[in-house]
């Protein structure tokens, strides 16, 4: 096989360095010549005893000859290469080139260039997508409050409940502001890690605001058990809340967002406290219509729930009564006075929840 080898290596330019002429520069260029020709026919001997071997042995020899030169192919005119594309154009198919044997065998040819034919149908979702929300329509106001947080002299009356468990407050916000929790409700149940009403410093008002001012003026009662756990805690801690997360920023963070109101200093929460007991001022529109994008029929919170309850498995174990499921949304829209129960989620999931 070595001669093989040297068979197949291509001839070089020979120097006078090389083995094969290592004789002195002074020979003439006829002898150099005749001892090339020896070279080459020993080198076809080589091949033609390689040939002969591998014929013995069954196999078929290969030739070490270069193929012939293609030939030069004609320059096209620009009329020929023009007709030539426009020909291609007007031929080309838009089918399947590959053919199944076994699927032709089992159907016409008619039915199998049919089948072939057709694109693939697309590929369906696995949950059918989330019905749409409607944002209601906010009306405009008819009393025009003060800079005051007091509001009218004359407070509007507590909500009633639906049988449903949804707020209805009369006046301009019924039907649109419909929370399903009540201030009550919020913080007894665990919201803001119970340190919503702790002593601390408001840099809107620049000046301390003190828990023993602010919980005996709420409305409604906990039990003094619960007092400084629910309400006073000095360290926010997530076992106080009511799905055990974690939820929400802190007040400093709030200030800085620009979404606390000197009237309720603390902030959200405390608003919808005295807009729950009657009160109404210059700022409900606008915590209102934060409300909504939180927790309204296209509130970004309540619509990301309502996708992994339903990827989930819906109102079913695995789903909606499934806690794990959503905890940290869960918490979030408990402290905006938002729960998704059965029948929030059948109106989302009937209309859109609008």
């Amino acid at each position: 096989m070595a001669d093989t080898q040297f068979a197949r290596r291509p001839l070089k330019r020979i120097h006078s360095t090389s083995p094969l002429t290592s004789r002195p520069s002074s020979r003439s260029g006829s002898e150099e010549l005749n001892e090339i020709d020896a070279y080459e026919k020993e080198r076809l001997e080589n091949i033609r005893q390689r040939d002969a071997l591998l014929a013995s042995l069954g196999f078929t020899p290969t030739s070490n000859h270069p193929p012939p030169p293609k030939p030069a192919k004609q320059p096209k005119s620009n009329k020929d290469v023009s007709g030539t594309r426009a020909s291609t154009r007007s031929v080309i198919s838009i089918g399947p080139t590959r053919r199944s044997a076994r699927v032709a065998g089992l159907v016409s040819k008619a039915e199998y260039d049919d089948l072939a034919s057709r694109s693939p149908s697309p590929r369906k979702p696995l949950f059918a997508p989330l019905p749409k929300g409607r944002t209601p329509q906010i009306p405009a106001p008819a009393v025009k409050y003060s800079d005051s947080s007091t509001g009218p002299s004359s407070p509007a009356s507590r909500p009633t409940r639906s049988s449903s468990g949804v707020l209805q407050f009369e006046g301009r916000w019924s039907g649109v502001f419909t929370p399903n929790v009540t201030p009550e409700e919020m913080f007894a149940g665990g919201a803001f890690g119970g340190s919503f009403f702790i002593d601390t410093y408001s840099n809107v008002l620049k000046t301390p605001i003190s828990s023993s001012t602010d919980i005996p003026s709420l409305p409604f009662s906990i039990p003094e058990s619960k007092k400084s756990t629910y309400l006073a805690n000095p360290v926010p801690d997530p076992e106080v809340n009511r799905f055990k997360v974690r939820a929400g920023q802190s007040l400093q963070e709030w200030e800085k967002a620009g979404w606390i109101w000197p009237g309720d200093p603390r902030g959200w929460a405390q608003w919808y406290v005295r807009f729950w007991q009657g009160r109404r001022c210059e700022d409900d529109e606008r915590q209102i219509r934060r409300w909504l994008k939180v927790a309204g029929p296209t509130g970004r919170f309540k619509r990301a729930l309502l996708k992994k309850v339903h990827q989930a498995g819906g109102k079913g174990a695995q789903g909606l009564r499934d806690e794990n499921v959503g905890r940290v949304l869960r918490q979030c829209l408990w402290q905006w006075g938002y729960e998704l129960n059965e029948h929030e989620y059948d109106e989302a999931m009937s209309n859109g929840g609008g």
